[in-house]
């Protein structure tokens, strides 16, 4: 019965053609991702592509170690000699550009020390520029200045109780530092572009199961279905087993396949980095390395995609109309767009289920709760939480489906 319900949805045109859209969205975003990892040679000369990313990678791997203070420094030494040798000249743009070349192996590094010397609220591209040897070997320490520094601010000493203060802080000491760098291009990418994919994919899947349990209705084949022997118990529970194998099996192989397109491009060095190796998580107070960030992302977007897309299949099963459930996934993926705005609502915001598919920018925000005298960030919650409710979900939409009147 589970087979036949599967082949009842893949018969359906609408969802052939939701296939190759999920196809083509996944080749796409590849692209995208790939693209994102730009290479430019002695010459000045950008280029993208995998040949791009492969050289990008041999660059940066280069400066593969702990990032001590004599690392450090020797950053500011090599950074001060490109410099003078290419001076940033906005009317010779090539020899600016060769300047930049000289510079990708360690640009990572140099973007720590930017980080580490600019406030909490901004990004200085140029600030390593005026950063002494000397001084240069307070990067760990100022990430810690700069949080304490901005939580008693007038901007944000108001947004945090003294306990969520306190929180944050030690999760920064935490930070075991001198930290261990190694090029670490392909699971960034990979966490860039993964929220457009999750998002994309659950977006398809809801007209896959948005019909499940409204096509008898639709056809008038209701009232057979309904009256057949097991019709009520088994005829329901293939429904639903149907719905979560296509979910499942769908999700996991766009996942699998974005996954080993990007990584077996750029490579899967890194993995074990803690993710404040990298720039655009520098403030995070998530002490996790990249490989955890990335399945947390991916295990995050499934748990996310089975409670929308039940929601989706209990209105469904409610109403008995496609049109309504499938509007429950649109509407739950980009309530935060035409919410965002409300500062009031952001501790709300912060936990709804669109969470879920982005958890590689859950990381990065300080969405903090106090729950038992402890506190927590926004990301072991929803983890938690939406599990629970999907599992809670299931048992009530079978017996909703089961009890449905025969008009």
């Amino acid at each position: 019965m589970i087979r036949f319900e599967i082949k009842k949805i893949f018969s359906k045109t609408v969802n052939k053609i939701g296939l190759v859209v999920l196809l083509a969205a996944l080749i796409v975003t590849c692209y995208f991702a790939i693209s994102s990892m730009s290479y430019v040679d002695e010459a000045g000369n950008t280029h993208v592509g995998i040949t791009a990313a492969r050289n990008l990678r041999d660059k940066k791997l280069e400066w593969t170690g702990v990032l001590t203070e004599d690392v450090f420094q020797e950053v500011i030494r090599q950074n001060r000699l490109v410099n003078e040798a290419y001076p940033n000249d906005p009317a010779d743009i090539q020899k600016s550009e060769i300047g930049y070349s000289k510079k990708q192996g360690f640009s990572d590094i140099r973007d720590l020390i930017n980080s580490g010397f600019s406030d909490f609220r901004e990004y200085n591209y140029y600030r390593a520029d005026s950063v002494s040897e000397d001084e240069v070997g307070r990067v760990y320490e100022n990430r810690t200045l700069n949080l304490e520094k901005w939580l008693n601010s007038e901007e944000a000493k108001d947004k945090f109780s003294e306990k969520e203060k306190t929180f944050l802080i030690s999760q920064y000491e935490k930070l075991k530092t001198p930290i261990y760098y190694k090029y670490m291009g392909g699971w960034d990418a990979a966490l860039k572009y993964a929220t457009t994919i999750i998002m994309l994919a659950v977006l398809i899947l809801s007209f896959f199961v948005s019909g499940i349990f409204s096509n008898e209705f639709q056809w008038k084949s209701d009232s057979v279905f309904f009256s057949a022997r097991y019709g009520r118990d088994k005829g329901v529970l293939s429904k639903i087993a149907a719905g979560l194998t296509v979910i499942t099996g769908i999700y996991w192989l766009v996942m699998l396949v974005y996954s080993v397109v990007i990584l077996s491009v750029a490579g899967v060095d890194g993995a074990n980095c803690v993710i404040q190796t990298g720039w655009t998580f520098w403030k995070s107070f998530y002490n996790i390395t990249y490989l955890q960030a990335y399945l947390l992302t991916v295990v995050g977007g499934y748990v996310g995609a089975l409670f929308i897309l039940s929601v989706s299949m209990l209105v469904s099963a409610k109403t008995h109309t496609i049109v309504l459930a499938v509007t429950i996934p649109f509407v739950l993926i980009f309530i935060q767009s035409f919410l965002g705005g409300f500062t009031a609502l952001s501790d709300v915001l912060g936990l709804l289920p669109d969470q879920l598919l982005q958890i590689n920018m859950a990381i990065k925000t300080f969405n903090l709760y106090e729950i038992g005298g402890k506190v927590v960030g926004s990301v072991p919650i929803i983890l938690t939480v939406y599990s629970i409710l999907f599992c809670a979900i299931l048992p009530v939409l079978y017996l909703v489906y089961r009890k449905t009147e025969i008009k």
